[in-house]
């Protein structure tokens, strides 16, 4: 079968061709479909990630939507694929039975499979992490991006009352306006008070870290809640302590892998089910198998969407 393999760490996989797997007891065969790139994909080829990586040559990507022999569509996420064992980059997969989660109909394969690690971090931070409500005035920063998108979409959907987009590029977050955005604040701009009216943010939804989260934390409101998703930023940032302690602020965590397999199940179900009801949006990027590195580099690069590809 065919597969991409990451040979050397810091170059992008290269199509290979492997001898296709055998389920063992308790396993099923899974015939691929769609496969997302993600930053932590890139992060564990580049030999930059802490937990390391499987032994090369590998398999990269840490989740896929493929079919199982009776023709039903699954998400697959789990086990360390993609960060200490081989990866769902290729054409079939053996998978425990427990493992694949069921695709709403009328779900596209490769819309689902951009859903999976990206989805959930922005669905169970503003929904379960934040339980934004229309009394909620939201900044979601990194709004750019893939995390952010979803996040300004989930807010709206939770019925926030205002919602503003922070991002560095002004041409991506016109799309942010387009998904349910009633403002845009570039990164360099000094403007996060005027775009709350000066009644600062109770929800922030952060996939960023860094300097943007130390500046904005400026205009909080009182007791406002932030969920922290990710470091685009930068892994430090220089929150003083005034700001989190003169307002009494709630600044909490989220990683995919805390979740158990339910939650995990949960979340990305709910999640669908707004994709599959046109209420949230995935934009999404299509590369075949044998682009892969073009698919890659745009992933490394930053491409504005969920790069994914299609077998």
């Amino acid at each position: 079968m065919r597969t991409a393999q990451v040979v050397e760490l810091g170059s992008a996989p290269q199509v290979s061709t492997v001898e296709s797997p055998s389920p063992a007891q308790r396993e099923i065969l899974v015939e691929i479909e769609a496969a997302p790139l993600n930053p932590l994909d890139v992060s564990v080829a580049s030999g930059s990630f802490y937990g390391g990586h499987p032994p090369l040559p590998y398999s990269p990507g840490c989740e896929a939507v493929g079919r199982t022999g009776e023709g039903s569509l699954v998400y697959l996420f789990g086990e360390g694929r993609g960060i200490r064992r081989p990866g769902f980059l290729a054409e079939r997969v053996a998978v425990p039975r427990d493992m694949p989660v069921p695709v709403p109909a009328g779900v596209d394969s490769a819309v689902a499979a951009a859903a999976g690690i990206a989805g959930t971090a922005a669905w169970v931070s503003a929904a379960w992490k934040a339980k934004i409500g229309p009394a909620d005035r939201v900044l979601v920063l990194g709004a750019s991006g893939t995390v952010g998108l979803l996040a300004v979409q989930a807010a709206r959907v939770l019925g926030a009352r205002r919602i503003v987009a922070c991002g560095r590029d002004v041409q991506r977050l016109e799309r942010a306006r387009e998904l349910g955005a009633h403002e845009l604040v570039v990164l360099s701009d000094n403007t996060l008070d005027d775009a709350f009216g000066g009644e600062g943010f109770t929800v922030c939804i952060d996939p960023v870290w860094g300097l943007p989260l130390a500046h904005a934390l400026a205009s909080a409101a009182p007791h406002a809640r932030v969920i922290h998703v990710g470091q685009a930023a930068g892994a430090e940032s220089p929150i003083s302590s005034a700001a989190v302690r003169g307002k009494e602020l709630q600044i909490l965590g989220h990683s995919n892998f805390a979740l158990t397999p339910h939650e995990r199940a949960r979340a990305y179900a709910e999640l669908l089910d707004h994709v599959a009801g046109g209420r949230i949006t995935i934009d999404v990027e299509l590369h075949a198998l044998d682009d892969v590195a073009q698919a890659w580099e745009r992933q490394r690069s930053g491409a504005g969407m969920k790069v994914v590809i299609t077998f």
